[in-house]
């Protein structure tokens, strides 16, 4: 739909007698395929009857490509087709010149593929290129035995070579590439502006008779109603052409050149994170759910994308003024900071430009050039709808893959824009979540430093509240010497008052395995309130202190937790008592083996009863 009316076209069904058009055409014997490419509507002719086989196998092969290129297929492109057409050119170039040819499919076995397989066992890239091309081909073919498909589809793919890791440009890179995108940009607009309003101008009356100014508006007048300049006779440009410019600055006044297209798109890729094969494609058909009227207004733009297959190629994408990770810029009165930052501003700026190409050439594509021929040309061969980004870098000062150095001017690849752009906006475009994560940003090596710290300091955080966990403070019999002879300076090294660390001394403040410095700040209660965790939770407490007249009971604790290991579950055992084990032997490790044996011995009746009803869980019972 356009932006311009309120709901755009109505949906029509085909009209009466349509027919799609033939992809295998009586005429060739049917051996050849006429392939047409929906988005540009382009056709080529796929002629498989030089092929080394019988009539009925290059029959059949067509047959093939045209199901699989066709309305219901999922190949849309010209350039796929041609690699089908390729690879059953080498498989069956690769049969004959085995002896092995079949004269029809129904003959087709596993010999004949495991021939093809064997040919390509030293070249594992491209024997997985050319099975996954017979795979798609081939699965659904009633002609091929099941035996044969079988044995085409049991195989497993043989492992590609691992292609170069795709990494996203660095901050100063990623600006050159955007400053020469913008400045392309920026050029057009102000020429075919200025070129607008002389035209407007001219078709007025405002220019002055004779003048270069008048002679020129009337040149794009001519060039904006027949989409071309005065010629003679012998179809070459008329020498008025040259004095005024020349035809590439005449008609560069009303419409982009194929560079200029090639920045747009990129422009757009790099704002939007759409691929940049999706971008080139999209048309000037749009819908504006807002109506124009919306301070934050969005264009709806159909796409596709072959490859997800006929029931899901077709995607809507939605250009918005301003993403939102710049809405702070909305109230901005910088007009060239907007544009810049917003897929809707260019997209329709775009438009705005080629709309005097579109209206000449019929054409529907968003990106529309003008190339001017020196003599005599028919209409269609002026008009470009496609864009070369090699030419537009290698025009822009950007090297090429193999001529670029590290430091110097990057060299502009598609898939390197589509990851930075991913990288920055951090949301899945044309793309699932899971997409995103596992396959754009897990190779990204910004992403991989970020994780990485983050990671590592969540990690550096748990380790610090284990260790703090671990380390219950154990007040040793040299520190109980001290806070005899010395209360308040014994309480200031242990972090304590005097009173509290006074009642920890006389054993009033004991749990049953520690000493509790306030029973009133629990880590699972509100603040004020008797802690109510179980007594085993105290060795993981922060509150908690070992004292040595707890020692018997804790040496006791550990050793019938270790005796009950033996009849437990494993899980179940480690679960409920390996972290009680390990804080205990961690305090027993501050007294020497005598003290521990003296405290063995001292083991009261009382103490043993206290660990019995710990371990049955009585003192956990409310």
């Amino acid at each position: 739909m356009s932006g311009r009316g309120r709901g755009g076209r109505r949906a029509s069904q085909p009209p009466p007698g349509w027919q799609p058009p033939e992809r295998l055409p009586d005429g060739g014997c049917r051996t050849e395929v006429v392939f047409y490419e929906e988005q540009s509507g382009k056709s080529h002719v796929l002629n498989f009857s030089s092929f080394p086989a019988p009539l009925a196998m290059q029959q059949w092969m067509a047959a093939l490509v045209a199901t699989r290129c066709g309305a219901r297929g999922g190949s849309k492109r010209l350039a796929t087709a041609k690699r089908y057409h390729w690879t059953l050119h080498r498989f069956m170039t690769v049969l004959s010149e085995a002896d092995r040819v079949p004269s029809m499919p129904s003959e087709l076995a596993p010999a004949h593929f495991q021939i093809f397989r064997d040919q390509y066992e030293d070249h594992p890239t491209t024997l997985r290129t050319y099975l996954m091309s017979l795979r798609r081909l081939m699965r659904a073919s009633e002609e091929l035995t099941e035996e044969a498909r079988r044995d085409l589809l049991r195989t497993r793919l043989p492992t590609a070579v691992p292609e170069t890791r795709v990494v996203a440009y660095s901050d100063d890179e990623w600006q050159q590439i955007m400053t020469a995108l913008r400045r392309d940009v920026r050029t057009s607009r102000d020429r075919i502006r200025a070129g607008a309003r002389l035209l407007e101008r001219s078709r007025g009356g405002e220019l002055t008779p004779g003048s270069k100014e008048e002679a020129l508006g009337r040149m794009l007048e001519e060039f904006a109603a027949t989409g071309d300049l005065p010629r003679n006779a012998s179809g070459a440009l008329r020498d008025e052409v040259a004095r005024l410019g020349g035809a590439m600055a005449i008609t560069g006044m009303l419409s982009l050149t194929r560079d200029e297209c090639t920045a747009f798109a990129l422009l757009l890729s790099a704002l939007t994170a759409e691929n940049f094969g999706t971008v080139k494609a999209w048309p000037a058909v749009h819908t504006r759910p807002d109506g124009g009227v919306a301070p934050q207004a969005v264009a709806l733009v159909e796409e596709t994308k072959p490859r997800r297959g006929p029931d899901r190629e077709h995607m809507i994408a939605a250009l918005e003024d301003l993403p939102a990770s710049l809405c702070n810029l909305v109230d901005s009165e910088d007009i060239e900071r907007r544009l810049f930052h917003s897929p809707l501003r260019v997209y329709q700026l775009l438009l705005e430009l080629t709309q005097t190409a579109r209206r000449l050439s019929n054409e529907t594509s968003a990106f529309i050039s003008y190339s001017p021929k020196r003599r005599g040309a028919f209409a269609r061969d002026m008009w470009n709808a496609e864009v070369h980004v090699k030419h537009w870098s290698q025009t822009r000062g950007f090297p090429s893959l193999r001529k670029a150095i590290a430091g110097g001017r990057p060299a502009v690849q598609v898939r390197r824009i589509r990851q930075t752009a991913l990288e920055l906006k951090r949301r899945p475009t044309a793309h699932s979540r899971e997409t995103l994560r596992d396959h754009y940003l897990k190779r990204s090596r910004t992403v991989q430093e970020q994780s990485r710290s983050v990671v590592g300091k969540a990690l550096r955080g748990q380790v610090t509240k284990a260790r703090a966990a671990m380390d219950i403070p154990v007040f040793t019999p040299d520190f109980i010497a001290r806070a005899t002879r010395n209360l308040e300076e014994a309480a200031v090294e242990a972090g304590l008052d005097a009173e509290t660390l006074k009642r920890l001394l006389t054993g009033e403040q004991d749990t049953v395995l520690a000493g509790c410095v306030d029973h009133l700040s629990g880590p699972e209660t509100p603040p004020g309130m008797s802690c109510t965790a179980s007594f085993f939770a105290c060795l993981q407490c922060e509150n908690a202190r070992a004292l040595p007249h707890q020692l018997p009971v804790q040496i006791a604790a550990r050793d019938r937790l270790l005796a009950t290991r033996p009849n437990a579950d494993p899980a179940t055992w480690r679960a409920k008592y390996q972290t009680a084990v390990d804080r205990l032997e961690d305090i027993l490790r501050h007294y020497t083996p005598a003290e521990r044996e003296q405290a063995h011995a001292k083991l009261t009746d009382r103490q043993s009863a206290l660990i019995d009803d710990l371990l049955s869980g009585r003192l956990d019972l409310r």
